[in-house]
């Protein structure tokens, strides 16, 4: 198997079953690593930085954690990628018994690996890809249909025919690679023949950036018009709402948009109609999926396959409340 950060959904076909003889395992065949501080696995973890989804994979790392008996140390890099490198020797120099990492960057965060490796310390990564032919450890979201799911649906809810723009996450990451290749994947099918693609930008995942370049957009692209938005998020999405409501124009009637998460406020959002859909990415899964992985590697039981994709859904106006009623239920 190998895995880059540009070809998930190629990678994981590739990817080997069988994953006893692996860098990542650091136990005896068939049997357990002992914790290296005390009774219990220490899993050193550092995310690129604090959001709404980040914060519910951590409820879901944390919940795992304390079901497994592990303890976690959770470090915040701050979107700053030599300060994640920086985390991650902090780590190892603490000598935790396995590598969790969401990476800033899928290209900045590669030393890792063989970081881990010297230290003898078994490494996964969890949302992020990591852009290198090594076998690694991976649980994260199905980014490629992600995007072909959300440009489906701008695409159908404008007739098949118009303008769109896309709202891109930080350019290099893995999910702005998988995300924008299944945007692309619709974009050159039947589907998008008759699609004019005004631009694709980075908003890198935030509100407040999305909100600007939409602005400039309804400026730039005022003798055009745009059609949708799509976005590879759904902070981005709220984002574009915002300033289309700022030009009053009506979104969801004027400007179609899409979006990717289905975070709470993106689940309202399409409740009250202003995004057309939004892709669940079950972040507490996700999570928590990887921490189990973590638990095999330490425990002689790895997992079958080196890459691990959770499920991905697409909800819309008909079905958002099954995640309002419970997922985010009061």
């Amino acid at each position: 198997m190998k895995l880059k950060a540009m070809s998930l959904v190629t990678a994981a076909a590739l990817c080997c079953s069988l994953v006893a003889g692996s860098m990542a395992v650091m136990a005896d065949e068939g049997g357990a690593a002992e914790p290296k501080n005390g009774d219990k696995y220490v899993i050193g973890y550092t995310y690129y930085y604090s959001s709404e989804f980040i914060t519910l994979m951590n409820e879901g790392i944390e919940e795992k954690c304390d079901e497994l008996g592990l303890d976690l140390i959770a470090l915040d890099a701050e979107n700053d990628a030599s300060n994640q490198i920086t985390q991650v020797e902090n780590l190892i120099a603490q000598d935790v018994d396995c590598l969790y990492i969401a990476a800033v960057d899928s290209d900045a965060i590669v030393p890792s690996l063989d970081m881990a490796k010297e230290a003898n310390i078994p490494v996964v990564y969890v949302n992020m890809t990591v852009n290198t032919d090594e076998d690694y450890y991976y649980s994260g979201p199905d980014d490629v249909l992600a995007g072909e799911l959300e440009m489906q649906s701008a695409i159908d809810a404008i007739g098949g025919e118009g303008n769109i723009c896309v709202l891109e996450g930080p350019i290099g990451q893995s999910a702005q690679i998988d995300r924008w290749t299944g945007n692309e994947n619709v974009l050159n099918s039947d589907a998008g023949a008759n699609i004019n693609l005004l631009t694709h930008q980075t908003a890198n995942w935030s509100r407040e950036e999305a909100e600007t370049m939409t602005e400039n957009w309804l400026e730039g692209f005022a003798d055009e018009g745009i059609d949708a938005i799509v976005a590879h998020n759904d902070e981005m999405a709220l984002g574009a709402i915002m300033a289309i409501e700022a030009k009053g124009l009506v979104p969801g009637e004027d400007i179609i948009v899409t979006g990717v998460d289905a975070i709470e406020d993106g689940c309202n959002a399409v409740k009250d109609g202003k995004l057309l859909s939004t892709v669940y990415q079950d972040a507490k899964l996700e999570g928590g999926q990887g921490i189990e992985i973590c638990y095999g590697i330490l425990t002689g039981n790895p997992p079958a396959e080196y890459i691990n994709l959770i499920d991905m859904t697409q909800y819309t106006k008909d079905n958002v409340d099954e995640l309002l009623t419970t997922l985010y239920a009061d």
